[in-house]
């Protein structure tokens, strides 16, 4: 049924349509006063005149399953619910009516990919109203966001230069491991789990291609910060600062020893490892002592400075002569901070007037371009 064919086709079919309603209005008719047998084979009638009209169309035109199955789908609805049957699995025929269409689709066009997408979350649902009432909803919630993983990594499969379909793949995929582990595994432990898999892309794209160095950043970020949750399992109270600080160095540290030029990753790692000394010498020495309160703010600087310190030493590798400033200047207010405790207005006072001086007697030590001449 092509061209002129089909427009009769259609032109009878609303004349039809329009005529019922009319006589519906007019009173000649009354279709509220008919039997739900009678609506049964109503809907199937028109659900087999439209299956009818796809076939004679071209099964290419598979748009037209829409009305067919959709109608069929209600007359069978229908007939379960005149014979009593309850539940939500009821719904399922009118569902997979939606669906079927966009799989046809698919067949006959195998480059209409997307049309895979609708087809299976309409299919993953209709057996979601199936199991309703017999299946527990966390099972059911974990299953469905894994069935809509499913049509994303086929996407993948057929052609494996749509990376992007990889990613709600594996979104779906660990949410619903989450959603099947809520209700038995620590929350603690589900944290881990979902920031570990946030990490674990990042790190694909590393050993895919290890030029890109740059992913690594957020897959040894976010995979440390994923182990905080467990060791709040472990460890508590200034244990947990203590062990989150080391983390954060450690990480840092495996990226300024693994690789060259990443010099800069010292700084971030000694900073991290000096607040860590810190939070240990807390813990250990008596906290209603002030004069502690100075050692471990001397300790923090020193820290920071022999940091900086250690940059300096690498000045012949690296472009890291100016390290010597920061270093000498948080060396200095390091030991002054253990000397005066808990004074700090003194501290700083020294402090300050020892890096002036310093400042002025380097500008008059410093030779002129001129004199280097």
């Amino acid at each position: 049924m092509k061209g002129k064919g089909s427009s009769i086709f259609w032109g009878i079919l609303f004349i039809l349509a329009g005529v019922a309603l009319l006589a519906d209005l007019m009173g000649w008719v009354n279709f509220s006063l008919l039997s739900t047998n009678t609506w049964v084979y109503i809907f199937a009638a028109a659900g087999l005149i439209f299956l009818v009209a796809y076939f004679v169309s071209g099964i290419r035109n598979w748009g037209m399953l829409f009305p067919a199955l959709i109608f069929l789908a209600i007359s069978l609805t229908i007939w379960f619910s005149d014979r009593g049957e309850v539940g939500s699995w009821i719904g399922m025929p009118v569902l997979l009516s939606v669906a079927i269409p966009f799989y046809v689709g698919f067949l006959l066009d195998r480059k209409a990919w997307a049309l895979l997408i609708p087809a299976w979350v309409l299919t993953v649902i209709s057996f979601v109203t199936l199991t309703a009432e017999t299946n527990n909803g966390t099972l059911i919630g974990g299953l469905f966001l894994y069935a809509v993983a499913a049509p994303f990594l086929i996407v993948f499969l057929m052609n494996r230069t749509r990376l992007w379909a990889l990613i709600p793949a594996w979104v779906m995929f660990i949410l619903g491991t989450i959603t099947l582990l809520a209700d038995h595994v620590n929350g603690n432990l589900i944290g881990a789990l979902f920031l570990y898999a946030v990490a674990l892309p990042f790190l694909l794209v590393y050993l895919l291609d290890r030029n890109r160095r740059w992913a690594l950043i957020p897959a040894v970020a976010v995979a440390f910060v994923g182990t905080i949750p467990l060791l709040e399992g472990v460890v508590g109270g200034d244990w947990m600062g203590l062990a989150v600080m080391l983390l954060f160095s450690a990480a840092f540290f495996i990226v300024y020893f693994r690789w060259q030029n990443t010099w800069w990753a010292l700084i971030p790692a000694g900073i991290f490892a000096s607040i860590a000394a810190v939070v240990l010498l807390s813990m250990i020495v008596p906290e209603n002592q002030p004069i502690f309160q100075g050692i471990l703010t001397g300790v923090l600087l020193l820290g920071f400075g022999l940091t900086f310190g250690g940059l300096w030493l690498q000045r012949q590798k690296y472009p890291t002569a100016w390290a010597r400033y920061p270093a000498i200047g948080l060396l200095v207010a390091g030991v002054l901070a253990c000397f005066f405790g808990s004074n700090n207005n003194l501290f700083w006072a020294i402090a300050l007037l020892a890096g002036g001086v310093v400042l002025v007697v380097y500008s008059f030590l410093r030779r002129k371009p001129s004199d280097q001449a």
